[in-house]
């Protein structure tokens, strides 16, 4: 192998090895965003809670609640063009946290 060849070889590796952490700091930047599959999971949870035969007018409050966050949040993603314009998971996760305390269920 030439040296020209080594150090093109070695470029490369260096640019597949900085793709791989940017690809790794994009995932982690999304850990704190509410994403698609959050606010599905958290949906159908909150739902299947607030509709449930049996559950408390608490529950069913919180649950509507934390439902009219998330159908919001979700029309939100719908409409974001790029990474930045995802919402922060806090709000709804505390949503989520409070209904599933009024209808004593875990957050999924």
């Amino acid at each position: 192998m030439t040296p020209d060849q080594e150090h093109k070889l070695g470029n490369r590796a260096a640019l597949a090895i900085l793709a791989g952490l940017c690809g790794l700091c994009v995932l982690a930047s999304l850990s704190g965003c509410l994403t698609a599959a959050k606010i599905g999971q958290w949906q159908r949870a909150v739902y299947g809670w607030g509709m449930s035969e049996g559950a408390s007018q608490a529950c069913k409050d919180a649950a509507a609640l934390a439902a009219q966050y998330i159908a919001n949040a979700n029309r939100t993603l719908a409409e974001a063009g790029k990474l930045t314009d995802l919402s922060s998971d806090s709000r709804a996760r505390e949503l989520v946290t409070s209904a599933a305390l009024a209808c004593g269920k875990v957050v999924p």
